[in-house]
């Protein structure tokens, strides 16, 4: 190719005018990835530790509270062995968590234990607790197979505030150790709990640990700055990894994250090899392309430039006519050729950024969807914290109820009407305390337990259970079922409880009758060639504001009069946990419709997954 060539030129300009602003971009592009994924690598890791922490503050703040609660109990201050014993074996059923409850007083000794001489007032839980009126421990282990435990104890006083005795507690950490093993950190992440000479105190692996003579992380050996932090260091394994930690003062131990440095800055080495990639692939086929181009552009010109040539020659053969076959028309012919050219290289490419554009529009819907399930599951699991706490709140004062009305039973001589208010009061307490455990499974929910099974035959089941209440509002009922449904995988309690919550919302919208449609129907995604069971539950009530359906599977939230406003966010928790997904469809004054969409089972997908 010849430097001074005109397609020459065009080429370096092309160069200058493109592909210098394009690596440009590129690179610049390339930085600020690496940088805000790096970031979202460390912000992760910091959630991780202040969420668990916070968990594991909160969970040592109830024990805490409930130490008090049980050193204040009349049961415990009376110092009585036939009382306390009765009590403490009553808190151990409420409270698994309490491995040994003690009493001993102001010399040490034991309450309910026989006369030995053995005191334990120069135990640290002992003097500590007299002196300041609570101890808390440094985890350790209870028993094999490893168990951590924590020991509390509580200054016990008497009515008129005079220190009597103290009560011990050895709480199992069991709670902790769940916690910490339930945290996903990819293949090498690790979360545990190590005291503040970095030997491990809760890890997933600490038997094998221990065996292997490794008792902690060295970079803790010193410690660090105490606080919430974030730093790169050599593990227990001489690997180099991301750590993030949070001193905790009140067990007197680190709760640390800590994540293999190769894996935790994979997805920045995967971003530059893949950009460099596509930016080689991309240059070469520009590159090519503008070659082929400028090509067509030139070549007629050289065509004119060799007629030219021939005419300088005195090959006055050709001619300029346009009316004939000569330079003049070939040039002609070219250039509508390569418009032609043009112009289909131009819609092949719109072709393309409209095919790209669908492409992004399907993405960003996808990514906003996730975002929306994220929203719903913070809130789930902010849910989850408050719901506990708030029932072992309930639970405690019900169990002191309880036991002083066992108490009240037998010191006094009651006649049958007494005693059947006594019994009555013992049931509602019972009840409440079945609620209290029912709210509790609503904020841990359990994992479904899948099989295969049919949709039709749960949908007819639940109408069964509310055919005297649509008899009841005059409602009418118009279903589909088709008997050659294929099946899905699913856990049939809880797929009832869905189709049990969507059916009585609709009913309850139409409190004047109306019509209730029920159709099952199957739909193919185009992209994966997934199927999926649709299934529409439609009334014919007043509609649902357009204000209110943003909100509609948020906890708490209820537009009627009555109810705890909890049952669509269960029912979209399920379907989650199901695979699936769950629209609202709603038309002021015409009524509203619900689909629930379902994976049809597949052997070698649920295998899989």
């Amino acid at each position: 190719m010849k430097i001074h060539s005109l397609r020459t030129k065009f080429i370096l300009l092309f160069f200058i005018f493109f592909f210098i602003p394009f690596g440009l971009l590129t690179f610049f592009s390339v930085l600020m990835s690496k940088g805000m994924v790096k970031q979202n690598t460390i912000s992760h890791l910091q959630n991780l530790v202040e969420v668990k922490g916070v968990a594991i503050e909160q969970w040592l703040k109830e024990r805490i509270g409930d130490g008090k609660t049980f050193s204040e109990s009349q049961e415990i201050k009376l110092l009585d062995p036939r009382r306390i014993e009765p009590y403490f074996s009553l808190i151990k059923q409420f409270y698994q968590a309490y491995r040994e409850l003690w009493v001993v007083d102001l010399k040490g000794r034991r309450v309910l234990e026989a006369p030995t001489g053995l005191s334990y007032e120069k135990e640290d839980w002992f003097q500590v607790a007299i002196e300041k009126g609570l101890f808390v421990s440094n985890p350790k282990y209870y028993e094999l197979p490893i168990k951590p435990t924590i020991t509390l104890s509580f200054l016990i006083k008497d009515r008129a505030g005079r220190p009597i005795g103290v009560l011990k507690e050895l709480v199992d950490m069991t709670y902790i150790s769940e916690l910490i093993s339930e945290a996903k950190l990819g293949k090498t992440g690790e979360l545990f709990l190590a005291d503040g000479q970095g030997k491990f105190i809760l890890h997933k692996m600490l038997k094998e640990l221990q065996e292997k003579g490794i008792p902690g992380v060295p970079y803790f050996k010193n410690p660090p700055d105490r606080g919430f932090q974030t730093g790169i260091y050599k593990d227990y394994k001489d690997n180099e990894v991301l750590g993030s930690w949070k001193w905790i003062p009140n067990l007197g131990c680190y709760l640390i994250a800590e994540q293999d440095a190769k894996e935790a800055f994979h997805q920045i080495n995967l971003l530059v090899n893949r950009a460099s990639v596509i930016f080689i692939i991309s240059t070469l086929l520009i590159l090519g392309l503008s070659y082929w181009v400028i090509g067509t552009i030139t070549k007629p010109i050289e065509l004119l430039g060799e007629t030219v040539t021939s005419f300088a020659g005195g090959n006055f053969e050709k001619t300029l006519a346009t009316n004939r076959k000569d330079e003049i028309g070939k040039l002609i012919q070219g250039f509508n050729a390569m418009a032609g050219r043009l112009k289909s290289a131009y819609g092949e490419l719109e072709g393309k950024i409209k095919n790209s554009d669908r492409a992004l529009e399907k993405a960003y819907n996808i990514l906003k969807q996730r975002q929306e399930q994220l929203i719903r599951s913070e809130k789930m699991a902010a849910l989850g914290q408050l719901s506990a706490g708030i029932a072992h709140e309930i639970r405690t004062p019900l169990t002191s109820i309880k036991i002083f009305i066992q108490s009240l039973e037998k010191e006094i001589d009651l006649d049958e009407n007494q005693k059947e208010d006594f019994r009555i009061i013992r049931k509602e307490i019972d009840r409440i305390n079945e609620n209290v455990t029912r709210f509790l499974n609503f904020a841990r929910p359990e994992d479904p337990i899948f099989q295969s099974m049919n949709i039709n035959a749960l949908v007819t089941d639940t109408l069964t259970l509310l055919s005297a209440k649509l008899k009841n509002v005059g409602v009418r009922l118009d279903i589909s079922l088709p008997e050659d449904s294929p099946p899905v995988e699913g856990d049939p309690k809880q797929l009832s409880q869905v189709f049990l919550n969507l059916l009585l919302n609709a009913i309850e919208a139409m409190p004047n009758g109306g019509m209730l449609t029920i159709r099952l129907t199957m739909k193919v995604i185009p992209d994966t060639q997934d199927e999926l069971l649709q299934l529409m539950i439609q009334d014919t009530g007043c509609g649902i504001p357009e204000k209110d359906r943003p909100y509609l599977f948020d906890p708490f939230f209820t537009t009627k009069d009555t109810g705890t406003g909890l049952g669509l966010s269960i029912v979209y928790s399920i379907i989650q946990k199901h695979n699936g997904q769950i629209e609202v469809e709603s038309e002021m004054g015409k009524g509203s419709s619900f689909i629930v969409s379902l994976p049809t089972h597949k052997e070698d997908r649920w295998k899989q997954s």
